[in-house]
């Protein structure tokens, strides 16, 4: 049942999704800046007696319209990188990473560079309308691909539509970026980010699961930490769930508060308040106590494997078939979708470049490949 006398918002959204200040609120900045953001003057609506606003980041500083009181109440915790005082992407990485794993991001750059004809590009301000319609029908692919495999539920996919029709406008007016890794002209990865002031949200990465064995997830933090370094960003928020990955990129928390505003204390307002306290006190301790991996548990039965359906064989060149034998493939007009694993696989734990791979079918075998690079080469059996 809706109670009509309480507004209901989720700020993060609000702020960073739709550039909107929710009603209530006369200023916002963040708390590394001075300048701030300006809202309503006054409240143009006095029909609500409570507004509540979830995700909140602790990060920001509030004014109030004169008229309101606030409760804050702890909903869960988020993740980001402070880059004050950062000056490169070097430099926090060695400040504010773990051996290992800067090692590791670093290596991955290098390898995804090595073996593919990699190009970054921030569309920040700029993009065509066809060229925007292309990169966001290949993000949804990604997404839905990405989500089938992981067997989970995706609320940007069930809001597809609002995305579309409103990101283009966002990143023209530099309020969103759209950020994409290409292999030569072909996009295997993206993050979708917003920006208020010197903040920069990345919300919305994925990227081709066939090239999973890249890291292309570490890739993307790392070359978009980089540009946010370079154009003097000083938060890069990565918003909340404690992944493993977005933990090792992090050097500080926040909370996502939930604010209760009201004209004056009743017990409607202690009421309310009593319950979001204590449901999100259930929430994190359902959490903190791993219960919610019972229900993940069945699922993980029915997770998608990334290993695809192939044979990897490594063969020498004593062994190599006469060309005879073989039908070239040309990768730009006649590549097999099923064949991008194994080639993407062989380049990575090889070492090879792609422009020095070649692909045959072996004619007189069903279903059966040979990938040649300048070092080594495999024969692929391809179970269809």
């Amino acid at each position: 049942m809706k109670l009509n006398f309480i507004k209901t918002k989720d700020f993060y959204k609000e702020l960073f999704e739709k550039s909107n200040i929710p009603d209530g609120y006369i200023a916002i900045s963040h708390k590394n800046e001075k300048e701030t953001s300006i809202g309503l003057s006054e409240l143009k609506k006095k029909v609500f007696k409570i507004y509540s606003y979830q995700y909140a980041p602790s990060y920001l500083n509030f004014e109030l319209d004169s008229s309101l009181f606030i409760r804050k109440i702890f909903l869960k915790q988020g993740y980001a990188a402070n880059l004050q005082e950062v000056n490169s992407i070097d430099d926090y990485l060695k400040n504010h990473c773990k051996t290992n794993f800067r090692g590791n991001a670093r290596r991955s750059v290098k390898k995804i560079e090595a073996c593919l004809d990699i190009d970054y590009k921030m569309y920040f301000g700029e993009l065509s309308e066809n060229l925007y319609y292309s990169l966001m029908d290949d993000f949804q692919r990604m997404l839905i691909k990405r989500f089938e495999q992981r067997n989970d539920r995706n609320l940007v996919l069930e809001n597809w539509e609002y995305y579309l029709r409103n990101t283009r406008d966002l990143i023209i007016n530099k309020k969103a970026s759209l950020f994409v890794v290409y292999n030569k002209d072909k996009a295997i990865a993206f993050s979708l980010n917003f920006h208020f002031k010197s903040v920069f949200y990345f919300a919305i990465p994925t990227f081709d699961i066939d090239y999973y064995k890249f890291a292309p997830g570490n890739v993307v933090i790392y070359k978009n930490l980089e540009w946010c370094i370079s154009n003097g960003y000083s938060f890069f928020d990565m918003g909340y769930g404690g992944f493993e990955n977005k933990i090792n990129w992090c050097n500080t928390t926040y909370n996502f508060d939930h604010h209760v505003l009201y004209k004056k204390n009743s017990l409607i307002v202690n009421i309310y308040s009593t319950f979001l306290r204590y449901k999100y006190y259930l929430i994190n301790f359902i959490l903190s106590k791993n219960l919610n991996n019972l229900l993940k548990a069945n699922k993980k039965k029915k997770k998608k494997s990334f290993q695809m359906p192939y044979l990897f064989t490594k063969i020498d060149d004593s062994l190599f078939l006469n060309k005879d034998d073989l039908m070239a493939i040309d990768l730009k007009k006649d590549f097999r979708p099923f064949l991008k694993r194994p080639l993407y696989d062989f380049l990575y734990l090889n070492n090879e470049y792609i422009k020095d791979v070649l692909v045959y079918e072996v004619i007189n075998e069903t279903s059966v490949y040979i990938i040649k690079g300048l070092n080594n080469q495999i024969k692929i059996e391809v179970n269809n």
